[in-house]
């Protein structure tokens, strides 16, 4: 009976190692844009899902994860796989990671308690540097057989700007750059550790945070592939603009006067216009996404649907055959309506009240 109980124990421990399998039960969700991924039901929640956030802005925590999303299409293309929630990190793991690397801890990806980190700037260093503040896994599943994990996809979340004293102090590219890359070279082999993912694809992308209150997203620098334990980060080139800004106006002057132009003609329009903002996500130097924010104390319904209407006349202006351009329309800090202005010229105005 003992010998019975311990196979049945080692049996039970093998299975909580190895990497979750989806139910044959599963149900296909299909995206409603052929250009992105199904989903796999029923949906399992991440994990760590609770972990997110407490180090990020709202602001990154959506834009970690779409544009994550996105970069995965490289590595594992929509037509051959599913998408699903990641699986493999739960709280131990995760907490492991993001702690300090330490001699009970050879895999964690923050530096040992009592380093210094060498900034870049000058002589400046940071004792007991936090440079990695979050992870986030999306999972794969092919489409030939739904059952098995295809892959994994990671984005690491460093923090560039730290706050030492009460004053904020920020890391060069090429330091952090350098720390990331090795940050990343050794998540990968720990995860080569875990029952099922020795020869598994990884996909893994480096993002970079702004300040905790900055109104603007930070962004990704880096990928790589690890196909079969080998792969090399590459560079990425991508950066959020806030609009109206001198930063806006020297990157992009054609987007940045048309965007004033916006701006002036909104004003004109509503007696009690509060203000038009916009960000922009620029992509190897080319604007991919542009979201605009109008702010307006609305009055009647009349109002919202005249603005509304004269803003898509506006967004002609734009060359918006080259990204997309999400407008909301907000009054008394409630959602008024929506306008969606896609790449390929479809235009969708949704009137929430």
């Amino acid at each position: 009976m003992k010998k019975i109980l311990s196979v049945l124990l080692t049996l039970l421990l093998l299975a909580a190692c190895a990497p979750a399998e989806k139910k044959e039960t599963n149900t296909i969700i299909q995206s409603t844009d052929p250009a992105d991924y199904d989903m796999l039901v029923p949906f399992d929640a991440s994990p760590i899902r609770y972990n997110h956030g407490i180090y990020l802005g709202d602001v990154d925590l959506m834009d970690i994860g779409s544009r994550l999303q996105d970069h995965a299409k490289t590595a594992f293309p929509v037509a051959g796989n599913y998408l699903a929630e990641g699986q493999i990190l739960t709280i131990t793991r995760a907490n492991n990671l993001l702690n300090r690397e330490g001699t009970d801890n050879p895999y964690g990806l923050n530096p040992p308690k009592g380093s210094l980190f060498e900034t870049g700037v000058g002589n400046t260093t940071i004792l007991d540097a936090v440079l990695v503040a979050d992870i986030m896994e999306i999972d794969f599943y092919s489409k030939t057989d739904q059952t098995q994990l295809s892959g994994i996809a990671l984005a690491i979340v460093f923090n560039q700007t730290i706050d030492v004293n009460g004053t904020s102090v920020t890391i060069t590219d090429a330091k952090l750059s350098d720390y990331a890359q090795t940050a990343g070279r050794k998540l990968e082999r720990y995860l080569r550790t875990i029952s099922g993912l020795e020869n598994i694809n990884i996909y893994m992308a480096l993002y970079t945070t702004q300040k905790i209150d900055s109104t603007l997203p930070g962004h990704y620098f880096s990928q790589a592939i690890f196909t079969a334990r080998e792969g090399q980060f590459s560079p990425l080139d991508e950066e959020w603009v806030f609009f109206p800004s001198a930063s806006a106006l020297s990157k992009d002057v054609q987007n940045s006067t048309v965007f004033n132009t916006l701006r002036s003609a909104i004003v004109a329009f509503t007696p009690e216009s509060i203000g038009t903002v916009g960000e922009g996500l620029y992509i190897d130097g080319e604007l991919s996404t542009l979201k605009i924010t109008v702010n307006m104390q609305a009055k009647t319904y009349t109002e919202v649907y005249a603005l509304a209407q004269t803003i898509v006349t506006l967004l002609d202006n734009f060359n918006h055959a080259k990204y997309d351009i999400i407008v909301k329309i907000e009054s008394n800090f409630s959602t008024v309506a929506l306008i969606h202005l896609n790449i390929d010229d479809t235009l969708t105005i949704v009137m929430t009240d």
